[in-house]
């Protein structure tokens, strides 16, 4: 095959690659924010037409008035809650759910970043750890209760990480019922494995 036509066969190969690769996702670093992060701040940052109030989830059914970027994109839907709501100001907490496709950047090497639905795995790798978290079924079910001080306790810019996993959806319930209800379980635990457990939801939070 003739150089030119050697060429032409290479570019046409590499404009392919780039029309099927997957796109970059969006990752948070903790460093870039701070208790001191208001609302105009992530206007400036994301745009006012992409920033804009609302009602968000918390514990127990209850409903609390925050921030909420990119409000019509689930892919890079955050939620953001203040310690002064009423002047949306002295940023309290980040939370990614849903079909959010946001990474967070992690201290360790081993995983420097973790999204929704990775598994016992994967957060292990990141935490350089086991770690412990609630039995499933309930109102605090599945969230992380402690890293044991592991990486993601160590997370920069001085935020804390926090997240919330479900059980595999065919987990069977024999197996499901020897992890659900008010207990600390280990992400070790063989019977917690089973269950297949993956991120539903993470927070970074900036206690006050």
């Amino acid at each position: 095959m003739k150089p030119v036509m050697l060429a032409a066969v290479s570019l046409f190969a590499s404009a392919a690659a780039a029309q099927t690769a997957p796109p970059e996702r969006p990752t948070l670093d903790c460093s870039e924010f701070s208790k001191k992060t208001d609302e105009a701040a992530l206007v400036k940052r994301f745009g006012r037409e992409n920033v804009v109030r609302g009602k968000l989830d918390g514990a127990e059914g209850e409903t609390l008035p925050g921030t909420i970027v990119y409000p019509k994109d689930p892919a890079r839907r955050l939620e953001i809650s203040w310690a002064d709501p009423a002047k949306m100001r002295g940023l309290s907490e980040i939370t990614i759910r849903g079909k959010s496709e946001w990474l967070v950047r992690t201290p360790g090497k081993a995983r420097p970043t973790l999204g929704l639905k990775a598994g016992l795995d994967e957060v292990e790798e990141a935490n350089e750890k086991p770690f412990q978290l609630n039995g499933f079924g309930w109102d605090y079910g599945g969230y992380g209760m402690g890293w044991k001080g592991g990486k993601l306790d160590h997370m920069a810019g001085g935020c804390g990480f926090s997240a919330r996993f479900n059980p595999d959806p065919k987990a069977k319930e024999k197996v499901l019922d020897k992890v659900s209800g008010d207990k600390e379980l280990s992400s070790s635990d063989p019977a917690v494995r089973a269950v297949k457990p993956f991120l539903s939801s993470i927070a970074l939070g900036w206690p006050e």
